[in-house]
C-alpha cells in the first residue's frame, strides 16, 4: 500500500547523552548563532536546564530549578540571542499543587559561552501548576506575550485551569515581574498541549497568533477576535476510557499540512498521556479553521496501566521526506512493545488512512524537529523519561536521529 514517491524512512541514529539523571523537556534553539540547531533539555529530578552543542553534543549548564517543567524560546531583551522562558516550582505533582506551586522565570542568552556560567534569571510570575508555556503575539503585534498554560486547576485536578496572558515590560531586564492576566478560568480542564500558529490569517488577515489546545475538552482552536476570546471545538477527543483512565479529550496534537493546505489535518495522542493516536481530517476543499473534523483511531497502544495512563506522550508533524506532504511522529515511553517513535505517512487522507513504521526504539518523552546537520533535510530528537514518582524509562537517553532518506543504508 505504498505511495508511488513513498521513500522508506531510514535515520542514522546518533547518541547525544545516555543514562540521564534527569529527562523531561526537549526543544531545538540555536543557542550560540552558529546556524545549527542545539539541543535544550530539561528535566524534573534533578532540576538541570542543560544545551547540547551541535555538532558535538558538549554539554553546558543553563541554570537550576526545583521541578522545572515546560520551555519556551525567543529573543526577549532584544539583543539577537534566543532567551528561554521556563515554568517551574512545579509541587510534588499534578495531584498535589498548592496554591505556591508555580513560578514562570526568564533565562537571558549570555551570547558567549566560554566559562559556562549560569544564565541570568528574570521572574515574570507565580501562576499555579503552570504546564506549558507559549511565546507569541495573541492579541496585538507591537509586544512580546506570554500564554501560560496550568494542567490543573486551582481547587482540584478536574477543575478548569487558569489561562493567563503576561505581556513582557518595556524595560524587561529591570522589571521585578510581568503583568499578567487571566484571559480563561472557566472552560478549559487538563490543558497538555498546545500549538501556536498565524491559524486565521487567511481568515481575517489580523497576523496574530493563536492556539490550538489539546485538553479534557478535546481539541480547542482559542483566539483573541474582536476585543474578545473565543473558542472553537474541533473534536471531542477519546471519550471511552474515562471509566478506566479517569481521562478524556486529548493529550496532544500536531497539525499536518498535505500539498498546499497547512491545515489539513490534525494527529493526536488521546487522552491525557494516552494509548490512542487519532487523526482528524476535514473536508478536502475546507480552507477555514472553524469546519467539521471527523475522526479516526489509527492505533491503540496498549490498555492503560494502575495509574490509567498510557504510553503515549507527544506528537509532531513535518515533511521528512521532501514530498510536500508532513508525515506525523508519535513519541512512546514504553515499556516494549510500546516504546520508541512511529512514523506514519498519509496514503488516502480523506478516509484516514496512515502507512506506520517504527523509527526508533529508544523510550521517548518528547520529539524536536530540526536540520541538524544542515543537508536540508528534517531530523528529529528524542528524550526519554527519568521523572521520579511518576516514570523511570530504562536508561534514559537523548538522541538525534539524521534523516538518511534515499541513501541506501550501509548493508
Amino acid at each position: 500500500m505504498h505511495h508511488s514517491k513513498t521513500q522508506h524512512p531510514y535515520f542514522e541514529e546518533v547518541l547525544v547523552a545516555d543514562k540521564l539523571k534527569d529527562g523531561y523537556w526537549l526543544d531545538a534553539v540555536d543557542i550560540n548563532g552558529d546556524g545549527k540547531p542545539d539541543l535544550v533539555a530539561s528535566g524534573l529530578a534533578l532540576g538541570e536546564v542543560v544545551w547540547y552543542e551541535n555538532p558535538t553534543w558538549q554539554r553546558h549548564q543553563i541554570a537550576t530549578f526545583p521541578k522545572p517543567v515546560a520551555l519556551d524560546k525567543k529573543d526577549i531583551d532584544g539583543d539577537g540571542n534566543p532567551d528561554l522562558v521556563v515554568c517551574h516550582d512545579y509541587g510534588s505533582c499534578m495531584y498535589n499543587c498548592k496554591p505556591e506551586d508555580g513560578k514562570i522565570s526568564w533565562l537571558r542568552n549570555p551570547g558567549t559561552f566560554e566559562d559556562d556560567r549560569p544564565w541570568d534569571v528574570h521572574f515574570i510570575g507565580d501562576l499555579m501548576a503552570t504546564h506549558r508555556l507559549r511565546l507569541g503575539n495573541f492579541t496585538q503585534n507591537h509586544t512580546l506575550e506570554l500564554m501560560a498554560l496550568p494542567v490543573v486547576g486551582p481547587t482540584g485536578v478536574h477543575d478548569p485551569v487558569q489561562v493567563t496572558l503576561y505581556t513582557q515590560p518595556d524595560q524587561v531586564l529591570d522589571a521585578e515581574r510581568w503583568d499578567g492576566t487571566l484571559i480563561d478560568g472557566s472552560h478549559f480542564r487538563i490543558i497538555h498541549d498546545v500549538v501556536v500558529d498565524k491559524f486565521r490569517a487567511a481568515q481575517h488577515n489580523s497576523g496574530l497568533e493563536s492556539v490550538l489546545l489539546a485538553s479534557e475538552e478535546g481539541l480547542v482552536w482559542f483566539r483573541y477576535e474582536d476585543g474578545d476570546w473565543k473558542r472553537t471545538i474541533f473534536g471531542m477527543g477519546e471519550l471511552t476510557e474515562e471509566e478506566k483512565t479517569h481521562f478524556k479529550g486529548s493529550g496532544n496534537v500536531a497539525i499536518g499540512r498535505i500539498g498546499d493546505d497547512p491545515y489539513a489535518y490534525m494527529a493526536t495522542v488521546e487522552p491525557f498521556h494516552g494509548n490512542t493516536v487519532s487523526v482528524y481530517v476535514k473536508d478536502a476543499n475546507a480552507r477555514l479553521m472553524d469546519v467539521a473534523w471527523k475522526r479516526t483511531t489509527l492505533d491503540v497502544f496498549a490498555d492503560p496501566n494502575e495509574e490509567g495512563e498510557g504510553p503515549g506522550h507527544h506528537v509532531v508533524a513535518a515533511d521528512f521526506d521532501g514530498d510536500g506532504d508532513d508525515e506525523f511522529l508519535v513519541a512512546l515511553r514504553g515499556p516494549m512493545p510500546w516504546q520508541g517513535v512511529f512514523y506514519y505517512k498519509a496514503v488516502d487522507l480523506a478516509n484516514g488512512v496512515f502507512w506506520k513504521t517504527r523509527v526508533s526504539t529508544s523510550s521517548a518523552a518528547r520529539i524536536a524537529v530540526a536540520d541538524f546537520d544542515g543537508d536540508g533535510r528534517l531530523d528529529f530528537a528524542t528524550t526519554g523519561y527519568y521523572t521520579p514518582g511518576y516514570f523511570l524509562a530504562d536508561n534514559p537517553q537523548i538522541m538525534v536521529f539524521l534523516n538518511r532518506f534515499g541513501d541506501t543504508p550501509a548493508e
